[in-house]
């Protein structure tokens, strides 16, 4: 093969300006290996780890309840949660993607009170959670009503995530980059023309990226919570590292809340 006809079949690498170029040297080289981020280390003994410390009385919840993981992945933390007891029915519900078909088969196989679906459950559930899913959905408020719909009077909806917008890792773009507020530093169109040197879903806008993100501020989270016509039992702001205080405070409250959770009850119609 002549060098020109192997250089015509080389990638064509976006345009960069100059904001582009500079977060192009803060990034990872693209024949690298993605720096791995925590969905990567992931396994069943660590599922619920991140639940449990943001939502610290999931396991009481859940007691010998029936369980809907809203959002659930390769249902690792469904499965985790029906392998402590027995008693507890949990069913995972997720999009239909061949990508998790294989572990779907493989866990249900493990656990006889699992049960892994693309389907929407007819039935009501005791607890109904969505973990690290809610900074995802393209309309978060109709997902929290969905939720609601699948809880029973008197039963909780449940919601955790990590790494809200204006957080230091509010872009979810640590697979390239370990540079923090990524997304307020630079313009979008510059992020995005990096991105596409080492995504190829051709993502212009943060919502459209894989997955989407909805810009899910600490302010709108509480907005969204307050106006679900539910009862808030805990609404938690985890600050980045521990730090004291920086949740009540203005402005830094968004800037350094690294997950939030909230505890919501059906009440009776």
């Amino acid at each position: 093969m002549g060098t020109a006809h192997a250089h015509s079949l080389a990638p064509t690498m976006p345009e960069l300006s100059q904001w582009g170029k500079l977060f192009r040297r803060l990034c990872r080289p693209v024949d690298s290996a993605e720096y791995a981020g925590g969905t990567a280390r992931t396994n069943i003994d660590n599922a619920l780890d991140f639940l449990l410390k943001t939502v610290p009385d999931f396991l009481h919840l859940t007691e010998g309840a029936s369980v809907l993981d809203f959002g659930c992945g390769f249902g690792l933390q469904a499965a985790a949660l029906a392998r402590l007891d027995a008693k507890r029915t949990v069913t995972g519900l997720d999009l239909p993607r061949e990508v998790f078909r294989r572990t779907w088969d493989d866990l249900m196989a493990a656990y006889p009170n699992l049960t892994l679906t693309c389907e929407v459950p007819g039935a009501l559930f005791d607890v109904v959670y969505s973990c690290s899913s809610f900074e995802h959905f393209a309309d978060p408020a109709d997902m929290l009503r969905l939720m609601r719909e699948r809880t029973r009077p008197g039963g909780f909806v449940v919601v955790s995530f990590a790494e809200p917008w204006y957080s230091p890792r509010g872009h979810h773009m640590d697979g390239f980059t370990h540079l923090p507020w990524v997304n307020l530093l630079f313009p979008e169109r510059d992020v995005m023309s990096v991105r596409a040197l080492y995504r190829t879903d051709g993502a212009t806008r943060y919502e459209d990226v894989e997955g989407g993100l909805n810009r899910m501020s600490v302010a709108r989270f509480e907005r969204t919570i307050r106006n679900s016509g539910m009862r808030v039992r805990s609404l938690r702001l985890f600050a980045v590292k521990g730090l004291p205080a920086v949740t009540k405070l203005p402005v830094l409250r968004e800037l350094l809340t690294a997950s939030c959770s909230a505890v919501l009850e059906r009440i009776s119609e």
